[in-house]
């Protein structure tokens, strides 16, 4: 299996547990217990972050059922969620890799799914889980958050943001460079 663009490591050679993971993936439960079993196996295995990140892409964009998708999305979360916390290599190499899984994931799912792919995302935002920008990339991959903050209410984090926005927005003028210069336009006077 090819890694995906700009995952660093050993690319062009196998990885010896490609096989041990794919079952492992193949096997897991929505249990609680299961999810972080094996994001503990995949922490134990950091120095091969970026092939398990990419076999765990693979196995996500096989996965036909939408539930399945994201029982190994929960997965990828917990393993970002942790690395974030260790500082391991394992968030920036699954980070790495919702830009291609969300969206797909996101526009095979029902409206249940959808949500909790949406929340997720949110989430990771919120605990920067995941670098602003790639946040921002894989938003727009859904479709759905492309405009600025000011046209997008529901998360939190960005609320502050959009208030400065539409405050800035009412305060705008047509033409700013006829003041400029004038010295006598509205100044303070006492």
């Amino acid at each position: 299996t090819a890694l995906a663009p700009g995952l660093s490591g050993s690319s062009t050679m196998p990885w010896s547990k490609e096989k041990d993971f794919r079952e492992k993936l193949s096997k897991l439960s929505e249990s609680q217990q299961s999810i972080q079993t094996l994001s503990h196996w995949v922490a134990f295995h950091k120095a091969n972050a970026a092939h398990a990140a990419n076999v765990w892409a693979d196995e996500a964009q096989r996965a036909a059922d939408p539930h399945r998708q994201l029982l190994l999305v929960y997965l990828a979360n917990d393993v970002m969620q942790n690395s974030r916390r260790k500082g391991t290599p394992c968030a920036d190499a699954f980070a790495s890799q919702m830009a291609t899984v969300l969206p797909a994931a996101h526009a095979a799912a029902t409206p249940t799914v959808r949500a909790k792919l949406e929340r997720l995302l949110s989430i990771w935002e919120e605990r920067a889980v995941m670098p602003a920008p790639q946040v921002a990339e894989v938003r727009a991959a859904l479709g759905g958050e492309g405009p600025p903050p000011a046209s997008a209410p529901a998360v939190p984090p960005d609320s502050q943001q959009a208030a400065g926005l539409q405050a800035g927005a009412q305060q705008k003028r047509p033409r700013p460079a006829d003041d400029a210069g004038a010295g006598g336009g509205g100044g303070g006077g006492g």
